[in-house]
């Protein structure tokens, strides 16, 4: 099953610096978007490491390694809990860095399955011609009480609670959400940091992947709607189309 992929990644209208990163190689079959924290430079830096450590793990995975479940799924653990390890070390031995830390969304493709893994509030959806699902699970504190039933997710309350993530890598303890999903042939995956999310509804973006002729095109849709909704925070967003 072949892949077409394309990404695009802005600071937005109000940010400075951009502090997401991105990484995707259709050799590779490998995509990975992270929203950094702790400042324009921490939070580069964390996101950049996160990127780097965990496509570089995957890329040591033999070519018949990709057709076993298991080697992927160890692979890709094994690279973020080294992602986690090299922010911390990173972080301690410079004071200006003690803080920063990322969210990091990732799939890695194997010939008819697709390794999802999530730490963090970025998220994973699956779009198809029967809607759009989100994959991932926020790990933030809105969508654990949300998920509680104990808040509105429309709230003022949710408004205000909104920047707290729960899991982060750069954290002394993670956990990681890890998925396999079923590749189909016209679904396509859509990666994107909470700048996007916050701003564009599920039924927008369904409406644009679905309704626009190139991923790379619709890329740049969704990022200009965001910019045009206040463009509040960086915004990244990245799409994998499985095809015949």
């Amino acid at each position: 099953m072949k892949l077409h992929m394309a990404a695009l990644t802005h600071k937005g209208r109000v940010r400075s610096h951009n502090e997401d990163s991105l990484y995707f190689d259709i050799r590779d079959r490998v995509m990975i978007v992270c929203d950094g924290m702790g400042g324009h430079a921490g939070g580069h830096i964390a996101s950049e490491l996160a990127v780097q450590v965990v496509s570089n793990g995957l890329r040591q995975l033999r070519p018949s390694d990709w057709g076993e479940e298991d080697k992927v799924i160890e692979a890709m653990k094994s690279a973020v809990f080294g992602a986690n390890d090299h922010i911390l070390s990173r972080s301690r031995v410079d004071i200006e860095l003690s803080d920063m830390g990322t969210t990091i969304v990732g799939l890695a493709f194997m010939r008819d399955r697709v390794i999802t893994v999530n730490v963090g509030d970025s998220r994973i959806y699956r779009i198809s011609g029967d809607g759009i699902e989100q994959v991932s699970e926020d790990h933030s504190l809105v969508g654990e009480r949300v998920r509680a039933g104990l808040l509105d997710p429309d709230s003022d309350e949710a408004a205000l609670l909104g920047n707290i993530v729960t899991r982060a890598l750069g954290m002394e303890q993670v956990t990681i959400d890890i998925t396999v999903e079923d590749l189909v042939i016209g679904d396509t995956y859509l990666l994107c940091s909470d700048g996007l999310s916050d701003l564009v509804s599920d039924e927008d973006m369904f409406t644009i992947v679905r309704g626009t002729e190139s991923l790379e095109q619709a890329c740049v849709t969704l990022v200009d709607l965001a910019n045009q909704r206040g463009g509040i925070d960086n915004i990244t967003v990245a799409l994998t189309r499985a095809v015949g």
